[in-house]
Formats: structure tokens, sequence, C-alpha cells
């Protein structure tokens, strides 16, 4: 399913990890431009145990 998830922030960007995990066509989009391209280049903004591994593995 394609999916798209507004703000990646502490609830945004884990639920589209989670569910990208899990099969998920998934797009992330924030207001925040710079957050966007910071989190392209692999930057994760936050701290969750495994959603480095999680938004590395499904970026791709």
């Amino acid at each position: 399913m394609n999916l798209t998830v507004f703000g990646i922030g502490y609830v945004g960007l884990v639920q589209a990890a989670v569910l990208a995990e899990v099969g998920h066509d998934v797009v992330c989009v924030d207001v925040d431009a710079a957050k966007v391209e910071r989190l392209n280049q692999g930057f994760i903004p936050i701290f969750e145990p495994g959603l480095e591994a999680l938004v590395r593995e499904n970026h791709a």
C-alpha cells in the first residue's frame, strides 16, 4: 500500500519507519525542508531504540 506520513517528528518518523518495515511504500512530508534533506542524508533527528536501523534499511 502507498502511504504518506505528514510530519517527521517523534510520532511521524517512527510510524513511517514501522509501516515501511512491514512492507508499505511510505513517503514522508514535512513543512521543514531542511529536516527532510537531513533525513535523506542519513541524519536521524531523534533517538528511539532501533529506529536508525529501520530508517536506513527502508530508505533505499
